[in-house]
């Protein structure tokens, strides 16, 4: 199969979150991709003012799908297609916070807000080196007039949050972080997936999934994984995740975009 796109997860994927460090080992691989001819792309939870220092060593994506497949960039940064969440479930995720007195911020595209428990948040967003165009609306109403595609939820209390999704079935949660005194939440439309995003490019394209291969490590990857001609797991994914795979390559810290691009492509 000649594979013609190819879409990589950010974290745990290409990108050392914790370190932040792309090896330059990947980064010869991308290169020599684009030379081949395929189209370099990224498939990512990240919103676009989240993806400043991976821009910086990756400036030629043709395509960025951003949140989870919520919101899709061209090579130009003009939107291809969003999938934001409704205002009135916007409000009552605020309104569930405030009263659950949990941390909240939102993702809007091009720039992130906090709008409750500020330090735990901010700490968070500078632990994953993702403070640019990072602000805090004590009033919490920047969503009233702007669409926001997805909300960071740290709680206490993963029952409550439980029960709130079951009462908005349109929403769905990913766990992204663990610590010992709180649980962090993706939390965004139930319909939204980097799946999604990803068909919305190859219909652009005129592509298919046969032609793509997608590199990814989580749960958030699993459906490009399975539909994908070439589905790469990541060597620290899960074996659950890695049975959604067509092959395994080497972890984010040994190279493992690299070897199996290597693999594939015959470099």
């Amino acid at each position: 199969m000649a594979y013609k796109i190819a879409f990589f997860d950010m974290d745990g994927t290409m990108y050392q979150t914790e370190n932040d460090i792309i090896q330059q080992a990947n980064l010869d691989a991308l290169r020599k991709l684009k030379e081949q001819g395929v189209l370099v792309c990224a498939a990512t939870g990240r919103p676009l003012n989240q993806m400043h220092l991976i821009l910086e060593r990756i400036p030629y994506f043709d395509y960025m799908v951003l949140i989870n497949g919520g919101y899709v960039l061209d090579a130009q940064q003009n939107l291809l297609f969003e999938n934001p969440l409704a205002r009135e479930t916007t409000q009552d995720i605020v309104d569930w916070c405030e009263e659950q007195q949990n941390g909240l911020m939102f993702h809007f595209g091009d720039a992130s807000y906090i709008y409750d428990s500020f330090y735990p948040l901010y700490d968070f967003c500078r632990d994953h080196h993702v403070l640019d165009y990072l602000f805090y609306d004590e009033n919490r109403s920047y969503h009233k007039r702007h669409n926001a595609y997805n909300s960071v939820i740290m709680t206490k209390n993963q029952r409550a949050l439980d029960t709130f999704l079951k009462q908005h079935p349109m929403l769905r949660s990913d766990l992204i972080e663990v610590a010992e005194d709180h649980f962090c939440y993706d939390v965004f439309n139930a319909n939204n997936d980097k799946f999604v995003g990803i068909s919305q490019v190859l219909r652009k394209e005129n592509l298919t999934w046969e032609e793509c291969v997608c590199f990814g490590d989580s749960t958030n990857d699993i459906k490009m994984l399975e539909m994908a001609g070439m589905g790469v797991a990541m060597g620290t994914a899960s074996d659950y995740v890695k049975s959604f795979a067509d092959m395994v390559t080497a972890s984010v810290y040994e190279e493992g975009v690299a070897k199996g691009l290597t693999k594939i492509f015959q470099f």
